[in-house]
């Protein structure tokens, strides 16, 4: 317990630090279109979607009420996904990193969890670190290929998105490989 509660967090230690190497850099504009005039945009979003929340145009609600209408406005466009925050506060204040870096934690330990259950499957540290990654891309994949799919996200952004979760991965693949070993497992206790 103690190696995987040490690996955990080594491994998100080095997540971290790489997102924010990774993210501070110009690729988070991939996919991503300007304005122009923030301020007036921000005017009339701030009166059109007056609550925080998740919108879609059109909205999903109107599919139940006449589909033939939701059909009609989807098919001429435009379509959106509009996530607004009416009281973001700062731009990645302390409690954004604080919560990023939990949430990575988090994210290795179930990691860590799963490489304790297959540890005696795999041979050699290559192999744990191996296993970590496929489960990274197998999530980029995923997730990140199917917003491109489902949500009609940019691929340049989502391409992005999932280098980076595979390369997070395999990070921590090459941390908790050195902490989780196959006589970790509780199949050898």
């Amino acid at each position: 317990m103690k190696n995987l509660i040490t690996g955990s967090f080594l491994a998100a230690v080095a997540m971290f630090i790489f997102g924010a190497v990774y993210w501070s850099s110009p690729v988070l504009s991939a996919g991503a279109r300007d304005v122009g005039d923030d301020a007036a945009v921000q005017a009339i979003l701030r009166q059109t979607f007056p609550e925080t929340g998740l919108y879609w145009i059109p909205g999903i609600d109107l599919y139940a009420e006449d589909a033939e209408l939701y059909t009609r406005l989807h098919e001429a466009g435009p379509v959106a996904m509009i996530n607004i925050t009416q009281s973001p506060g700062a731009p990645m204040g302390a409690s954004t990193f604080i919560f990023g870096f939990v949430h990575e934690w988090v994210v290795c330990l179930l990691i860590g969890l799963l490489l304790v259950l297959v540890a005696p499957a795999l041979e050699g540290y290559g192999a744990r670190v191996g296993f970590v990654t496929l489960m990274g891309l197998t999530m980029a994949v995923f997730v990140d290929l199917g917003a491109v799919i489902w949500w009609r996200m940019p691929l340049a952004f989502q391409l992005v998105d999932g280098v980076y979760n595979v390369v997070a991965w395999s990070l921590a693949g090459l941390v908790l490989a050195r902490f989780i070993t196959s006589t970790d497992s509780p199949a050898r206790h």
